[in-house]
Formats: C-alpha cells, structure tokens, sequence
C-alpha cells in the first residue's frame, strides 16, 4: 500500500477515534493526514512518470513545493489552460481532474487552517466532509490519470511558475 493510502486511511481512522467528543488534535491531525494523502498521491505520480529509478524517483519527489503545486491546481480547477499546455494537449480540463485539482487546493487551505489557526474549531462532520473531498479526488484521479492532460497537470505541478515565465517571455 502506497503512503498516500495510508495517509488517507489514518485520517479516517483519526476522525472516529473518539466516540464521543473528539479531540481537536485528531480532528485537526485528520485534516492534515487528508491533505497529505492526495499531496502525496500526486507527488508519486509525477516522480514515477518523469523517473523509472525508484531513488531517482525519490530525489524528484522532494523538488515538489507546496506553494507552487497550489498554483497549477489552481489553474487547472478553474479550467484555465496556460496556452503552452492546450497546444500540446489540444483539450479542456476534464471534470475529473477540476475535481482532484480543486481537492487539492481546499486541502491544502484547510491543513493550513488546522495547522495554524488555533482560533478555529472543527466538527467532525467538517473533518469527514475534508476527507470525502479527498476520497473523492483519489477516485477522481484513477479515471484521469492515463490521459495526456494528466501528465500535462503532474508537469505543471513542478514546473507551473517556470512555463509562465517562459511563456511571458
């Protein structure tokens, strides 16, 4: 089993560890564990589509930031292809693939607001909710992952803010 499963795993696991009143640090944990989970799903991806040496592999995956993985997702989410990527993959973003990008933007938002904003309280049916979306991205993910523009978006996770500046000039 991949750390992406397990990570999705443990945030349902967290989310019900307590019956009655649950603790916020699970709740929060849980948040966190949901967002990692599709992080890394999509890290392993693009390591394994762009190396075949499991070592090189690994040393691709830790070029992967969060911050510029927000912003292709953000894009893709929106449907708006850069240009540089529609000419090679001449197509729209798939509702399947809006799915996993807009996933992966409100997880990451919300592993920041359970991570750092103390004032906030979460619900488990909030925290359910979070770990619905990531189920549903990695769902989602498995119908779209074979396509070209799949590819194009794992590129576009490492390199998103590179080809905009390329394509600015």
């Amino acid at each position: 089993m991949s750390i992406a499963q397990d990570l999705l795993d443990q945030a349902s696991h967290l989310v019900s560890l307590e019956s009655n009143r649950p603790k916020q640090a699970s709740l929060r944990r849980a948040i966190s564990s949901a967002y990692y989970a599709l992080f890394h799903l999509l890290v392993e991806e693009a390591s394994a589509s762009f190396a075949a040496d499991r070592e090189l592999r690994l040393l691709v995956a830790r070029a992967f930031e969060h911050g510029e993985m927000k912003k292709a997702a953000k894009s893709f989410a929106a449907g708006n292809l850069p240009k540089y990527i529609s000419a090679v993959t001449g197509s729209r973003v798939p509702k399947d693939l809006q799915i996993v990008a807009r996933a992966f933007v409100d997880l990451q938002e919300a592993r920041h607001e359970a991570d750092y904003n103390f004032r906030q309280r979460f619900t488990r049916t909030e925290v359910q909710d979070h770990i619905s979306v990531a189920n549903n991205a990695f769902t989602a993910w498995n119908r779209v992952r074979k396509q070209l523009i799949a590819q194009a978006f794992l590129a576009a996770l490492l390199l998103f803010s590179r080809w905009n500046k390329r394509a600015d000039a």
